[in-house]
């Protein structure tokens, strides 16, 4: 792996990776779910403690949950993330670009860790740089590395562990155990879907060494888990309930869908699948384009399958059964089907693709120019992917244009009722309050309301879902307050004084 030609190829992934994740990280407008997530590090960083201050305990900003004590303890999401993105505040500064460059760093390690895992398993370093340049292409990864949610977290630290045990389990088992568990524990205190990089390497163990496991080998591999539980029960213990009516709400609507499999099965087609790659019925002509990577991908894994020679390879069977226990778990065991999940998905459908293109261009050598323009093709839409998307710049052409307006007639005093996004424009110091109920459950009435366009989704969607709610807003916002801004899908609303 260390000849000139191939420590090029990884430097040309590295700058590639880099030089897509950045178009992400400065042209994307920042969101409620880097907000919420960055509020409570921000104050656990600079005020001491790691309440989310954004959210009100009996406001229901996500699926109609009343998150009880929010504003003192966080603990509807695991608590790793959140301490990190603490620490990365207090060296970098508070902002949406220090929290989603620490993401862009855990993507690199992502992609090291698949490195020294491809490496590992084939021993072929052209397979493996073939494969990371897929995934460094790919848009769900980039996406994701260039977001400030945990997922790519998650993710770095759960594979990371499994390439440590690949490495060390030879010579140095007891070592392997306790590092690569060390690893994917703390995946698991990122993110719940840790458990499924857990699963892995649970697999992996057993797939290369079950009969060296003993009672001692678990009871090391469990000293992680339990040293996290232990430090996280203690946070938990500053308020059992709240902890209860917090994570309980989160995990309300996720749950596993074993029960009902071919509705599930229906869901991850259409939602996961069919929703991100161009296929779903709004999606524009040019979307659909997106749907080619997409078969491109399955190809790929059907190759993989159907191959007798690649199935009977040890290190690409493993990859096989990797591919099929995270398809099985986002399927049968994860209800919310959403897209930030795909990252746990699409860099093992790379590394199928890349095995199954390399197993045609040296077995089927007709094929050799086909192949390349089926190659060529995806790469280019994939790469192509993010640059499109970031020439809108939704960040310049809409979000600072609100947040300039704001920041030009309002100051820190001012209550707003907005998207919790506007404290990375604003400053974490105004008062924001991330109600779209405005009020109907705790009686506060904002000085400005500020409507973004998943504002405007989520309260059209109380019409019919919370009738209720959506009558008292309407005939809030209609009563007392008056439009002033509508601009870019954004709209700003002053509260005007009573005669």
């Amino acid at each position: 792996m260390g000849s000139p030609r191939l420590v090029a190829g990884w430097v040309l992934i590295v700058l590639l990776y880099l030089s897509l994740g950045l178009t992400n990280v400065v042209t994307r407008a920042p969101w409620c779910d880097e907000a919420w997530f960055g509020n409570p590090a921000y104050n656990l960083a600079y005020k001491g403690f790691m309440g989310t201050t954004v959210l009100d305990p009996a406001s229901s900003t996500w699926k109609s949950v009343k998150l009880t004590g929010i504003d003192r303890h966080t603990y509807w999401v695991m608590p790793l993330n959140l301490v990190t993105n603490a620490a990365g505040f207090r060296v970098f500064g508070f902002s949406i670009f220090s929290m989603r460059l620490l993401s862009l760093v855990w993507g690199l390690l992502a992609l090291g860790a698949w490195g020294a895992i491809l490496w590992k398993l084939t021993g072929q370093p052209v397979l493996t740089l073939g494969s990371l340049g897929l995934i460094a292409v790919d848009y769900h990864f980039l996406m994701q590395a260039s977001d400030g949610r945990m997922d790519v977290m998650t993710v770095a630290l759960g594979w990371s562990g499994v390439a440590a045990y690949l490495m060390l389990r030879e010579r140095r088992f007891g070592l392997a155990v306790i590092v690569s568990h060390g690893l994917t524990a703390m995946a698991c205190f990122t993110h719940p879907n840790g458990a499924l990089l857990v699963l892995i390497l649970l697999v992996t163990t057993l797939y290369f060494d079950r009969r060296r496991i003993r009672i001692k080998t678990v009871a090391i591999a469990a000293i992680p888990y339990l040293a996290g539980a232990a430090g996280w029960g203690l946070y938990i213990a500053r308020s059992p309930a709240d902890f209860l009516a917090q994570l309980l709400g989160n995990a309300s609507g996720r749950g596993p869908g074993i029960t009902t499999p071919i509705a599930a099965l229906q869901l991850e087609i259409s939602y996961r699948y069919m929703d991100n790659f161009g296929l779903a019925a709004w999606s524009s002509r040019a979307g659909r384009l997106n749907a080619i990577p997409l078969g491109i991908f399955l190809a790929g894994v059907a190759v993989c399958l159907l191959v007798r020679e690649i199935r009977h390879h040890p290190g690409y069977r493993l990859a096989i059964v990797w591919t099929a226990i995270t398809v099985m778990f986002l399927t049968w065991f994860e209800g919310l089907k959403t897209v930030f999940y795909l990252i746990y998905l699409t860099p093992l459908y790379s590394m199928l693709l890349a095995v199954a293109a390399r197993w045609m261009w040296r077995r089927r050598p007709r094929l050799r120019v086909g192949l390349a323009a089926v190659m060529l093709v995806f790469v280019a839409l994939q790469a192509a992917r993010t640059p499109v998307a970031a020439s809108r710049n939704p960040r310049r052409t809409t979000y600072d244009p609100v947040v300039q307006y704001l920041r030009a007639r309002f100051n820190r005093q001012t209550f707003i009722m907005g998207s919790a996004s506007l404290i990375f424009g604003l400053g974490p110091d105004w008062r924001i309050l991330d109600d779209f109920h405005l009020g109907y459950n705790n009686g506060k009435r904002a000085d400005v309301v500020v409507i973004d366009p998943h504002w405007a989704d989520v309260i059209e969607m109380a019409q019919t879902q919370q009738p209720s709610i959506y009558a008292f807003v309407t005939q809030l916002l209609r009563a007392e307050y008056q439009e002033v801004y509508n601009q870019g899908g954004y709209r700003i609303l002053i509260r005007q004084p009573r005669l």
